[in-house]
């Protein structure tokens, strides 16, 4: 059964020193098109209030680390962060919110619910983890608005209705949607009896879903949508994959078809912080970022996080673009680097956020990334 998540997170955040994070909700790429990331006139996104922090916050921090631009610095617990063509949503508190990003960053309230406790969005819906009776789940569906940048209404709120599903034994502090396609979107679910269970819910009707993955009530965590594969960790140790093959009955090609979960390989000397893209996978373990082919094999460490000119901590990573994302942590509580975002493309490693207090939530674009920062609000800055 996993750990229901808090601010200071022994998940998907922030304090895990090993890489131990339940990273469901952590580094998250972007469901935007390319150009689709928040513009310097993003700025303006919390009523017309400057950035509070421009560029790095630690006089420790390198120079060539880019400059933050506010996307809201209002909105202090901000969490759940998605980048869809023009907009970035996210999650604060009991509200889903939108930031227009090519209307000079107008902000507004997509959604609100008194029982809202987790949000995903891309493109097509938005899905909210809601608890009206708690423990218990409901999760409802609702339209985003248009597809095509600059065509999202900001005055448009979304209804309260929508589709909606109540999942028996779903509880709602530890479920979260961690991707979609075009027809469904994936849930892990703390099922009581059952423990850690990867779902693949319909869009069209959140009552139809196919259980892939459940592991005699082990602990699941990074899971994430690589092609049309999904990628899990058990127990933090053991890497698994849920191959989906498009079914040769389906002329549309939209229809696949899960596989048993298959061990890929395992660690036995550190917690694997999952990444998966491209031609590879990628455990970020505390100390190092480790890269293997899409087998197990051909072991190579990209980053080292105890050679690095300043010694760090790594947490939870991300693939996108050729890139994996790794989050950075204090490596001591007078650390002057902080929290950081590192982008690893090949031998380059660049520092796009540093001395930043605990960031709840990241995603990122091709063009931008964006990170949800505890107490101080919603950032920015280029690739």
């Amino acid at each position: 059964m996993r750990l229901t998540l808090g601010l200071l997170l022994v998940g998907s955040f922030a304090l895990v020193a090993c890489g131990g994070d339940d990273d469901t909700s952590g580094l998250r790429f972007g469901n935007g098109a390319p150009g689709s990331g928040a513009p310097g006139g993003a700025a303006a996104a919390a009523g017309g209030t400057t950035s509070p922090a421009s560029g790095p916050t630690a006089p420790a921090c390198p120079g060539t680390v880019p400059a933050a631009t506010a996307v809201s610095a209002t909105d202090l617990n901000a969490t759940d962060v998605h980048l869809i063509p023009g907009a970035i949503i996210f999650r604060n508190d009991i509200k889903v919110i939108r930031v227009d990003t090519t209307a000079g960053g107008t902000r507004s309230e997509a959604y609100v619910s008194p029982d809202l406790v987790h949000s995903y969005a891309d493109k097509d819906v938005i899905v909210t983890i809601e608890s009206p009776n708690p423990p218990d789940a409901v999760v409802k569906v609702m339209p985003v608005g248009a597809s095509t940048p600059g065509a999202m209404d900001p005055n448009q709120k979304l209804e309260p209705g929508g589709l909606s599903a109540t999942p028996p034994g779903w509880s709602a502090g530890g479920t979260t949607v961690f991707a979609s396609d075009s027809t469904s979107f994936y849930v892990l679910a703390d099922v009581t009896g059952q423990g850690d269970t990867i779902y693949k819910v319909s869009k069209a009707d959140p009552n139809q879903m196919t259980q892939l993955a459940n592991l005699d009530q082990s602990s699941l965590g990074s899971p994430q949508l690589s092609g049309t594969d999904v990628w899990f960790t058990r127990d933090q140790k053991r890497v698994y994959k849920v191959a989906q093959t498009v079914d040769p009955n389906d002329p549309s090609g939209a229809t696949l078809t899960p596989s048993d979960a298959t061990e890929i390989f395992g660690i036995g000397y550190a917690n694997c912080n999952l990444a998966v893209g491209g031609s590879h996978t990628y455990c970020s373990t505390g100390k190092a970022l480790e890269q293997r082919d899409l087998t197990g094999g051909d072991l190579q460490t990209v980053l080292d996080a105890q050679k690095m000119a300043d010694p760090t901590v790594l947490g939870a990573a991300l693939f996108g673009n050729d890139t994996v994302f790794v989050r950075s942590l204090p490596s001591s509580a007078t650390d002057a680097l902080k929290n950081g975002i590192h982008a690893i493309k090949g031998t380059d490693d660049k520092l796009l956020a540093c001395g930043r207090e605990t960031i709840n939530d990241v995603a990122a674009d091709d063009t931008t990334v964006v990170w949800a920062e505890q107490g101080k609000g919603v950032f920015s800055a280029p690739r």
